[in-house]
């Protein structure tokens, strides 16, 4: 018999090893799983057995048998492990033959899991100096939201590490919510930042284009049109003294051609 050391933590699932060779003469034989050291037949506080290719008793659920039977992979597996399970297991293989059997003792550790406390203190802001804007209101919120988020939820079944081990992932954990944050940031300001240029050059063009259309539909004033009407007049009768002016040079011309 062979007496191993396996440790577990209160929550995780343990397994515990116990196999043999199937061949043609052999084929699957009956096994037992007990609590307590093998004794010379059977299994003390027997819990488990099997025919060879069957469980055909089961007296505590969290005990099973995953492994091949067919295979002869006859391990373990103790599920939402506790501290009452601490003990000496006897696996026995019950091949044919007078103390022929294979046994194999092994013992559990079960530890208590490690807890760590965390205090979430609160947020002392003043109502009078919130600001009214939404954008600003959600990312206050999401800022206090993450910094809130310092418990680290894991399965009990892959608690594996020691509490040095945790603290090291509880470390990297925070950095990476502080990368992602720092990233969030800076997409939320570059798409506040856009929109409001947007916005901008979109409320520009729309004040350009109506004062476009209120000069096109207003005629000129009166004043104005007035002031056009008498300069038209004035440089035609310009045109006109000019006129009289030849005519009168002509006539003279010809009367000193004729004396």
């Amino acid at each position: 018999s062979i007496l191993c050391t396996y440790t577990g933590v209160v929550g995780q699932t343990v397994l515990l090893p116990c196999s043999y060779v199937v061949n043609p003469r052999n084929k699957t034989v009956p096994i037992c799983w007990g609590k307590g050291a093998c004794p010379l037949s059977r299994c003390t506080e027997e819990f488990l057995t099997t025919d060879g290719w069957k469980v055909t008793h089961q007296k505590i659920k969290r005990y099973k048998l995953k492994g091949d039977l067919f295979r002869g992979n006859v391990s373990l597996t103790i599920e939402n492990v506790g501290e009452a399970d601490s003990g000496i297991y006897c696996c026995r293989i019950e091949f044919k033959g007078l103390l022929n059997d294979q046994k194999t003792s092994l013992k559990l550790v079960v530890k208590p899991a490690e807890t760590t406390t965390f205090r979430l203190q609160p947020q002392q802001t003043s109502r009078n100096t919130q600001s009214n804007n939404p954008i600003v209101r959600a990312l206050s919120c999401y800022f206090y939201c993450f910094s809130q988020l310092k418990i680290l939820f894991v399965f009990p079944q892959e608690i594996t590490s020691t509490a040095n081990e945790l603290q090291k992932s509880g470390d990297a954990t925070r950095i990476g919510i502080y990368i992602g944050v720092s990233i969030f940031m800076v997409l939320v300001l570059a798409l506040a930042l856009g929109t409001f240029i947007l916005k901008r050059r979109s409320y520009s063009k729309k004040k350009l284009q109506k004062s476009s259309i209120i000069f096109m539909s207003n005629p000129l004033p009166k004043d104005i049109r007035n002031i056009a009407g008498e300069r038209l007049q004035v440089e035609e009768n310009i045109y006109t003294i000019e006129e009289n002016i030849y005519e009168i040079q002509d006539e003279y011309e010809y009367s000193g051609r004729a004396s």
